[in-house]
């Protein structure tokens, strides 16, 4: 049975799970549809929020300086709309909020390409669903699941990332922890496999659209382009990224972890994901050796001690410019 949304703030739809799961594969197909747009990610609740949580937006002095932080930055223009568009939608909404802000700011991303539904892709906002269903309460949320080893494998290659494979398998572990604690139970939110979604495209999207109360649009999979999902102002990596999402659906990244990951590397992650990766049909590896990998990942660890320090006594005594997150073993944000 299909519900009837009667305005686009109704049911937001939100993407989460750990980064490089697929969500923006399925947000690729989801903007396709003709009733829904997937706003590209804002970051909102664990970038915006926290790093401006000092300012009282009902002041009108603080909400000034937000919004014109927030509308003159480069993830405000990956959107394509209007500023002055969008402050009037949300001062419409009463005294101005974060709640405000946000649902603003996507339902005039919606209104722009002229669908009714908003959702958003963000996937580290997996870690603030209370605060997403406190503010949406009818909103529903895709979680994204994908192999450890292939997660891992694919964040070590991406330039914002941690190359310590042992961060992303721990992140994995409490991100699976996380769902399975709050929302494995809970009617708004959806566990979808990666590797589901890939190998059987047609039947996971219906799946998906009986969820959501959509009905399947054939276009989710064969009109998939830039049109919905635009690469405003990208470059570098985000481009090559956003572009590759659009070929063709190939199941070849599924088992590519196991060309691009060492043994050792396997090893740890099997170590640090099971058995909770194994009740996914993510199996370890039958040569995994735990002690090995145990002594292993204790050497990995103290990289990680000695790198930080590294880090601190270049930038803090040796006044040396900072190193990105990428060389000093910084999870993914």
């Amino acid at each position: 049975m299909v519900m009837s949304h009667s305005s686009s703030s109704e049911s937001p739809i939100f993407i989460v799970g750990m980064p490089r799961s697929g969500t923006t594969l399925l947000t690729s197909m989801l903007s396709t549809h003709p009733r829904i747009a997937i706003a590209p990610e804002t970051h909102y609740l664990c970038y915006w929020m926290r790093q401006y949580k000092n300012l009282k937006l009902s002041s009108d002095q603080d909400f000034d300086i937000f919004w014109q932080t927030l509308s003159h930055s480069q993830r405000f223009s990956y959107f394509g709309i209007d500023a002055n568009k969008t402050r009037e939608r949300i001062l419409a909404k009463g005294s101005p909020s974060h709640q405000h802000i946000f649902a603003g700011w996507l339902e005039e991303y919606a209104n722009a390409i002229n669908k009714p539904r908003w959702g958003e892709k963000t996937p580290l906002h997996y870690q603030h669903l209370h605060q997403l269903f406190t503010w949406f309460p009818n909103a529903q949320a895709i979680w994204m699941l994908r192999d450890p080893r292939a997660v891992a494998a694919s964040l070590s290659k991406v330039p914002w990332a941690s190359n310590y494979i042992h961060i992303h398998a721990e992140q994995w572990h409490e991100s699976l922890r996380n769902f399975e604690r709050n929302w494995q139970r809970d009617s708004r939110v959806m566990l979808l496999r990666y590797e589901k979604l890939i190998q059987q495209p047609e039947q996971s999207l219906t799946t998906l659209c009986q969820f959501l109360g959509e009905t399947y649009a054939l276009e989710m999979l064969t009109a998939r382009s830039e049109v919905n999902h635009p690469l405003i102002n990208r470059q570098g990596w985000a481009v090559q990224h956003l572009q590759s999402v659009l070929e063709p659906i190939s199941t070849n990244a599924i088992h590519k972890w196991q060309r691009e990951l060492a043994n050792h590397q396997i090893e740890i992650i099997d170590v640090l994901t099971f058995p909770n990766a194994a009740n996914y049909g993510y199996l370890a590896s039958a040569s995994t050796f735990e002690a090995y990998a145990r002594f292993i990942l204790t050497l990995e660890k103290l990289r990680v001690k000695l790198d930080r320090k590294l880090v601190y006594w270049r930038t803090k005594v040796a006044q040396q410019p900072i190193q990105t997150g990428k060389y000093i073993g910084a999870a993914p944000e």
